[in-house]
């Protein structure tokens, strides 16, 4: 209500609302309906993931593709209609809705089991394309060697210095083609000091006291601050760093938070205070802490968090928040209980962030694993592989279940852990 995007997810019941959200009850649709075909195009034609960082569909929309035979001539045209990268900053009309990324893992993946119009695409795209580096970095890193080591002198006519900024020189391809061409040498060294330069700042050779001591200055620059607390992070977490954390108003430090975390059951007592204050700046972390470490009287302030999530407009962090809860209440009964158990159950179906569904399950299993067993079958086609995998463990070995399960454990599009899980449970029946 009141939302000024200019497109929104469909409902959760129906088959384009199931398709973006990557649940596995469209991927079996889709397998049935007539309008298959024609909604896996849709959910090709732009990214429907909630973070596009971190959930998943590669795996889920290529399956989809090979299982309906469906033409790959839309996803290279839509591949090769985006322009050069922008700055995050930047509108890109060519590429609003990450359309590039999207078509570049399918594609990707299908040329990883045997399809040549994919593998010969990117190849070719990596010859006259503008996004090229971004492609070729991206097939080395999931291709075997001798589907792109060819590409090494194409790729020395191509790189240029404006591309020093953009490339990972220490990773595949270039890792492999050190000392192969002085012109590719020549650009990658300058890509590596470029890298140097930004990691200038450093601080291995600094105590944990006095790290602890230079943060309380307020004068310190923020890129100073931020460095500081990655080292920090390296290290053996220090109480030290609850007293940083009780000036946190003043000092103005980036990633706080994920350090402070690292303290434990120690930083509860100071956890609680931050969460009971909504406008303090450490109450995320103060509630992430009590969901992980907090024990029964934390119950109400974990609630109170689940309350804040459902008032506002997104969908990361109900994993942490949920979880907790269900580790405090799994041994009991009550209303807390049932309001979370009827919480992850509808985030299960409407939640558009898939990373966070292996979460949800997990947290069903252990507060009524009968009841969450039967939904796991169709879990199995589900988008994300750690939902995939809890599934292959535990679903219930219905006929549908034993032929997806068969079909999981011999598909070399699917993650290993998946594949593994998936096999193990096959000769345990």
């Amino acid at each position: 209500m009141g939302c000024d995007d200019d497109w929104h997810y469909d409902p959760p019941r129906t088959f384009r609302g199931q398709m973006q959200r990557g649940l596995g009850i469209a991927a079996y649709r889709a397998r049935v309906d007539p309008d298959g075909p024609a909604v896996v195009y849709e959910g090709l034609r732009r990214d429907h993931r909630w973070d596009w960082q971190v959930d998943d569909r590669s795996t889920y929309l290529a399956r989809l593709v090979r299982y309906l035979r469906l033409d790959l001539t839309p996803l290279i045209e839509q591949l090769r209609a985006c322009g050069p990268r922008k700055h995050y900053t930047e509108p890109d009309p060519t590429d609003d809705d990450n359309q590039f990324a999207l078509a570049l893992g399918v594609l990707e993946t299908l040329a990883r089991i045997g399809n040549d119009q994919a593998r010969e695409a990117l190849r070719a795209y990596v010859g006259d394309g503008p996004r090229w580096a971004e492609v070729l970095e991206s097939v080395a890193t999931e291709w075997a060697p001798e589907w792109w080591d060819d590409l090494s002198e194409l790729a020395a006519i191509r790189l240029t210095l404006r591309d020093a900024d953009e490339i990972f020189a220490d990773t595949e391809p270039w890792a492999s083609w050190s000392d192969r061409d002085a012109r590719l040498d020549a650009i990658l060294d300058e890509a590596r000091r470029r890298t140097a330069k930004g990691r200038r700042l450093s601080f291995s050779d600094v105590s944990t006291a006095d790290l602890l001591a230079t943060l309380l200055n307020p004068s310190i620059e923020r890129s100073a601050k931020g460095a500081i607390l990655t080292e920090l992070r390296r290290r053996d977490p220090d109480p030290g760093l609850l007293e940083v954390a009780s000036r946190v108003r003043d000092l103005d430090l980036p990633f706080l938070g994920s350090a402070l975390r690292r303290l434990g059951v120690v930083a509860v007592p100071a956890a609680r205070e931050w969460a009971a204050d909504p406008a303090h700046p450490l109450c995320w972390t103060g509630q992430r802490m009590l969901a992980e470490y907090g024990d029964a009287d934390d119950v109400p302030a974990l609630l109170t968090a689940l309350d804040q999530f459902e008032a506002e407009p997104g969908w990361c962090g109900f994993d942490e928040i949920t979880a907790g809860l269900a580790r405090l209440l799994a041994d009991g009964a009550g209303a807390d209980r049932d309001r979370l158990v009827r919480t992850l159950n509808r985030l299960l179906r409407v939640s558009p962030h898939s990373y966070e569904r292996a979460s949800y399950l997990t947290s069903l299993l252990r507060l009524e694993p009968a009841e969450t067993a039967r939904l796991l079958p169709i879990c199995l086609l589900d988008c994300e592989p750690g939902v995939r995998r809890i599934a292959a463990q535990h679903a219930p070995l219905t006929d549908d279940a034993v032929r997806w399960l068969t079909e999981l454990a011999g598909d070399p599009i699917e993650e290993d852990g998946v594949r593994d899980a998936a096999a193990a449970r096959l000769t345990s029946r």
